[in-house]
Parts: C-alpha cells; sequence; structure tokens
C-alpha cells in the first residue's frame, strides 16, 4: 500500500481536528500513514507508533521509516507547501481547509503556490471547492466528519458529569471549540443577558483573543481533552455556533457540527452556509431570531427530530471521507502508473 505523509505541523501535540482525524482513518483503511511534529524545543527525536499503519514522527526524517512506494504528500496549509521537494512525493494532495482571509489571511501568499503544485485538491465546504475549481482540473469536496463512535455515548448522560458544571437544575445551553475572534460576541452577550436562569457553557481554550466579558451565567472552562468532550456534551440542552458571517466563516464547514448532531442534541447556528443546508439545525439570523431558536429547541424539541440528527451523524463519518480520499488518490496514481 502507498504511504502517505504529513509535513510537520504547527501542533506539537496530537490533536483531534482534521488532518489527525483524516490520518488516522488512512491507517485503519491500510495506509502507512506518517504525521511529521516539530516538536517543542527540549523533545528528542523520536518516531512514536501510535497504531498499526499510524506514526508520529518527531524532528526526524519520515523518508527514514521503511515504506513501499509511491509516496503521497498531504498538504494541510498552504504554507507547508515549502516541504514538498524534501519529500520526493508521487503525488502532492492539498487538503484546503478553511479560506484564506481574515484569521487566515497569512496564508493568501502560499495559495496559488500549492494550488499549482498539487495534483489533487479536496476541499472541505463549498465555496472552497468553488473558488479552488476555477483555477485546478482536480478538485473535490469532501466535507468535514465527525468521530461518531466516540460523541454518541453523549446520547444516554450515563458518562461521568464533569464538576466544573454547575448542578443547579438550570437549562445548559453549551458551545466547544476555541473561543476566538470568528465568535460573535454580540450575539452571546445579547443571550446571556436575555436569560439570567439559563447555565451558558464554553468549553475550549482562549483563541487569539481575550475573554471580552464574564457573567454569573457564564461557565469558561478553558481547554479540555478530547476524550473528556462527550461528558460535557452530555450535559447540553441545546448546542450552539455562534459564528460571526464572514468570508472566513462563509467557508467553514464546522466539524463540531457533526460532534453535537452525534449527541442527538437540537443545535443552533447562525446562518454559516455550511449549515443552513442541514434541515435539522435552527438558524437565527438576528440575536432575536437566535434568541428564539434557543427556546425552541428546548421547549419544542422531539424524539423524532433527535433520531434525524443522529443519523445525520452517522452518515458523515471520517471513515466515509477518507474513503472519498483513498478513492481519489488510487486513481490518480493509476493514471500516473504508480499503482
Amino acid at each position: 500500500m502507498p504511504v502517505i505523509i504529513h509535513p510537520p505541523s504547527l501542533k506539537f501535540r496530537w490533536m483531534f481536528q482534521r488532518p489527525q482525524q483524516m490520518f488516522n482513518q488512512f491507517a485503519q483503511q491500510g495506509y502507512q500513514s506518517i504525521f511529521c511534529s516539530p516538536g517543542g524545543k527540549k523533545e528528542p527525536c523520536s518516531v512514536k507508533k501510535l497504531s498499526d499503519n499510524l506514526y508520529i514522527c518527531t524532528k526526524s526524517d519520515p523518508l527514514a521509516i521503511p515504506h513501499q512506494e509511491p509516496r503521497i504528500l498531504w498538504i494541510s496549509a498552504p504554507i507547508f507547501v515549502r516541504h514538498i521537494a524534501r519529500y520526493h512525493p508521487h503525488l502532492v494532495v492539498y487538503d484546503a481547509l478553511d479560506d484564506p482571509s481574515e484569521e487566515f489571511a497569512s496564508w493568501a501568499p502560499y495559495v496559488e503556490e500549492v494550488r499549482n503544485r498539487a495534483d489533487v485538491i479536496f476541499a472541505t465546504s463549498l465555496k472552497i471547492f468553488q473558488e479552488n475549481s476555477k483555477r485546478h482540473p482536480e478538485v473535490h469536496l469532501c466535507p468535514n466528519g465527525v468521530d461518531y463512535e466516540h460523541f454518541a455515548p453523549a446520547q444516554s448522560g450515563g458518562l461521568i458529569r464533569p464538576r466544573n458544571l454547575p448542578h443547579n437544575g438550570r437549562p445548559v445551553i453549551g458551545y466547544i471549540g476555541a473561543l476566538a475572534t470568528w465568535l460573535d460576541w454580540d450575539l452571546i452577550e445579547y443571550i446571556t443577558d436575555q436569560n439570567p436562569d439559563f447555565n451558558f457553557v464554553f468549553v475550549g481554550p482562549l483563541y487569539n483573543t481575550s475573554l471580552p466579558f464574564q457573567k454569573n451565567n457564564m461557565i469558561v472552562t478553558g481547554y479540555k481533552e478530547y476524550r473528556y468532550l462527550p461528558n460535557y456534551l452530555q450535559c447540553f440542552d441545546v448546542c450552539l455556533i455562534p459564528f460571526k458571517i464572514t468570508s472566513m466563516t462563509c467557508g467553514c464547514n464546522p466539524i463540531k457540527m457533526y460532534e453535537y448532531l452525534s449527541s442527538g442534541k437540537p443545535v443552533v447556528s447562525t446562518p454559516l452556509p455550511e449549515v443552513t443546508n442541514i434541515e435539522e439545525i435552527l438558524i437565527g439570523g438576528t440575536p432575536e431570531e437566535f434568541n428564539k431558536q434557543i427556546h425552541h429547541a428546548l421547549y419544542q424539541d422531539t424524539a423524532e427530530k433527535r433520531q434525524r440528527r443522529i443519523d445525520i451523524a452517522r452518515q458523515n463519518s471520517w471513515q466515509s471521507r477518507a474513503r472519498l480520499a483513498i478513492e481519489v488518490m488510487e486513481k490518480n496514481l493509476r493514471v500516473r502508473g504508480f499503482m
């Protein structure tokens, strides 16, 4: 089987974002998968085998790991285009994760080069797919997905309840993800003001911003390990995607959307293009509408709606996304005579 390599990521630790989820699935589906890490300053060179076919290569040459050809280089940020020559790949894949604007504007100078040097482009959203299709002949829509088995236990409420959540019997309105500049903090201020008897729980680290305000009905937990996220999710009565509508977020296919749906819990979102096409997600275009949808989710949900949300999550697994990518990559390798 081919080997697939991810160049040194900007993340020092093994995360559970799209690149890591895809590499985990590639390994499970038979690809030798090597995820490179730059490591910390004091971290030694190492090669760690996480599971069958899956390696973390820290400050080491992944080509020194015995492997079969052909070799695929999987680039998930345009700046990684500088690594292409180092790995002598038979196929270059650009996995276009986000729109290179606003918070990701630093990617913009590298986009044209990575597009020119990629053999295949995968796009996480329709906007990114359309923009790349104008400039490249081999672009495929491959949205984000979910580790359904990891988040499904949140359906039952049988997991250990986190100690830092209140036990006051009030509705829990929750968010999981980075607390970043792309959140609509004016909207959050409005809904927390309007609902002093609700608990608003924010699970995730501060990213590129400081917390603009703190209220008595807000619980901000900070970063929590991936393994504990279902424990928090099970406690939510309503899940939120309170993103601003910007050029960057209009190209965003939120992973949290699928994770929320796996729990069966109702979801309320601002009108992001990648969210509005899912009928089971409630949309609030103004702060007032958003607040009404929270109350609708709390008091007018049904077992049938819950099951439809779970079914959607099952259909959008990382396994299915990796399978799609493998089919496309193998087709291209065959055309080039490498398989």
